[in-house]
C-alpha cells in the first residue's frame, strides 16, 4: 500500500468501527475496539432521490453518452443516482458502497488504493473525514461539512469515473493508425471519429468529459452577469458545430449557477491581481497548446471582440481591450497567464459526477492561470467535449478489408484497359 492510503482495512468484524481523521489521515482502529452495530440493508438512494431499476432511466446515448462501464454509480436522465457496478446507501453523512459479484473492477482495499489523493480531483470541494474498508469489499466514506442541498448529495461523487478504480486509456491525438490496425480505441480526436464512422466501425459516445470555459482579464463591471452569459451562448452555438458529429454541446449551466450551489463565485487575488493592469499593446487570447477545441474557441473569442454588436461590446469590456488580439498557444501542464493575455481558454475534467467537484476544479484552474479581479463575473462556461469508444471491425468487415486492396487494383487495371470481365471467386478476372 502506498504512503497516502487513508483507510483502515477491517480484517475482523470487531475492527470495523469509524476511523477518525488525524491531520487528514485516518487513525488506525484500536485493536479490540467495539464496533457499532451495523444493520444489513439493500442499496437504496436517500430522499429526495428515488433510483429506478437498472436501465429503466437510461438517457438516449446520443444525448448523454453510453456512460462509463466501470463507474461505481451512474446518473439517470433526470439527474437521479442509479447503481453502477456498486450499490449504495447513505446514513446521515456516511455513504456505503456495496458490491455484488462479479463487479468488473476492484473493490475494498484494492479500490481505495486506486483512488486519487484527497487533495486531487474529484475530491476537491469535499471534506472527507474517514474512509473505511468493510468485510466483503464494501467501502464506507464519511463526509464532513454542512448538509448538502438537493442535487449535491455526496453519493453523486461516486458517479465520477476517476473513482471507479479502472483508469481510462484515452489515446491523445490522431488515432487513425490504431483504427486501421483494428484496435479498440478511446479518443477525443474528431477526425479519427469521423474516419471510423466512414469505415463502418462501431462508434459510441461515452460521455462529455471536458468542460471548456473562457476567463477574461478585464474588470467585468456591467459586462458581467446576463451579458456575459449571452456572449457565452452565442460563442457556444458556433463552437459546437466545429467538432465531429455529436462531439460537443453547449454548457448546461452558467458559472454563477454552479458557484451559487457550491460556494463563492470570486477568488481572492494577490496584490497584483487587485490592481487593474494596463491594456497590452498586442493583446492575446491563450489556449492550451495542441488542444484543437481550445484553439477553435480562442479564435471565436477573437472574432467576438471584433464584432460591432452587443456581444462585441461585452467581449471588449470583459477583455479590457478594444484592440484586435491574436491567439497564443500556451505550453505546459498548467499554462499560466502572460502579460499580453486579455482572455484565456481553460478546460477541466467534467463528465457525470458531483457539481461541487466541478466547481472546485474550475476554481483551481482559475487560480493556476494567474491573478484576477472578480473572477466569477469574468468567467464564462462555454461547452463540453466528448470522448468516444471505437470498437474493432466485425469479422465480415475484416475479410472485406483484406480483399479491397486487390479489388481496387483490379478495377484500376480494368479501367486503364477499358475492358472489364466478371471476377471469379478469387477476385481476379476470369
Amino acid at each position: 500500500m502506498t504512503h497516502w492510503m487513508r483507510f483502515a482495512c477491517c480484517l475482523l468484524p470487531a475492527a470495523c468501527g469509524p476511523v477518525p481523521m488525524e491531520g487528514g489521515v485516518p487513525a488506525p482502529v484500536a485493536p479490540g475496539s467495539a464496533a457499532p452495530e451495523r444493520v444489513a440493508r439493500e442499496p437504496v438512494a436517500s430522499e429526495p432521490i428515488a433510483p429506478a431499476p437498472v436501465g429503466g432511466e437510461a438517457c438516449p446515448e446520443s444525448a448523454a453518452g453510453a456512460g462509463y462501464a466501470h463507474a461505481l454509480l451512474r446518473l439517470g436522465c433526470g439527474g437521479e443516482v442509479l447503481p453502477g457496478r456498486a450499490g449504495w446507501s447513505r446514513d446521515g453523512d456516511e455513504v456505503t458502497l456495496d458490491f455484488a459479484e462479479p463487479t468488473g473492477g476492484p473493490t475494498g482495499a484494492e479500490l481505495v488504493e486506486a483512488w486519487p489523493p484527497l487533495t486531487e480531483p474529484p475530491w476537491l470541494g469535499h471534506r472527507i473525514e474517514a474512509i473505511t474498508v468493510l468485510p466483503g469489499g464494501s467501502v464506507e466514506v464519511r463526509f464532513g461539512g454542512p448538509p448538502q442541498a438537493p442535487g449535491t448529495e455526496p453519493e453523486r461523487l461516486f458517479a465520477d469515473q476517476r473513482l471507479s478504480g479502472v483508469p481510462l486509456a484515452v489515446r491523445e491525438g490522431d488515432a487513425r493508425d490504431a483504427i486501421d490496425a483494428g484496435q479498440t480505441v478511446l479518443t477525443r480526436h474528431g477526425a479519427s471519429v469521423e474516419y471510423a464512422r466512414s469505415m463502418g466501425r462501431p462508434v459510441r459516445m461515452v460521455a462529455f468529459d471536458r468542460l471548456y470555459m473562457v476567463v477574461f482579464a478585464g474588470d467585468a463591471g456591467d459586462a458581467g452577469g446576463a451579458a456575459a452569459v449571452e456572449l457565452g451562448r452565442a460563442v457556444a452555438a458556433d463552437w459546437v458545430q466545429w467538432g465531429a458529429e455529436g462531439a460537443r454541446r453547449a454548457a448546461a449551466f452558467t458559472w454563477g449557477e454552479l458557484a451559487g450551489r457550491c460556494g463563492a463565485s470570486s477568488l481572492a487575488g494577490d496584490a497584483e491581481g487587485g490592481r487593474a493592469r494596463p491594456a497590452p499593446a498586442e493583446p492575446t487570447v491563450s489556449y492550451r497548446e495542441g488542444d484543437l477545441p481550445g484553439l477553435q474557441l480562442a479564435e471565436r473569442i477573437v472574432s467576438a471582440i471584433m464584432r460591432r454588436d452587443r456581444h462585441g461590446s461585452t467581449a471588449r469590456a470583459l477583455a479590457g481591450s478594444a484592440a484586435r488580439p491574436s491567439v497564443r498557444a500556451a505550453g505546459g501542464a498548467r499554462p499560466g497567464r502572460a502579460q499580453s493575455d486579455v482572455a484565456a481558454v481553460l478546460r477541466v475534467e467534467s463528465g457525470p459526477g458531483h457539481p461541487c467537484s466541478l466547481h472546485a476544479e474550475v476554481l483551481r484552474a482559475l487560480e493556476a492561470w494567474g491573478p484576477m479581479r472578480a473572477a466569477g463575473a469574468a468567467t464564462v462556461l462555454v461547452g463540453e467535449a466528448a470522448v468516444f469508444e471505437i470498437g474493432p471491425p466485425a469479422p465480415a468487415m475484416r475479410r472485406e478489408r483484406a480483399i479491397q486492396p486487390e479489388s481496387y487494383h483490379i478495377a484500376e487495371l480494368c479501367h486503364a484497359a477499358k475492358s472489364c470481365h466478371a471476377a471469379g471467386p478469387s477476385g481476379w478476372p476470369q
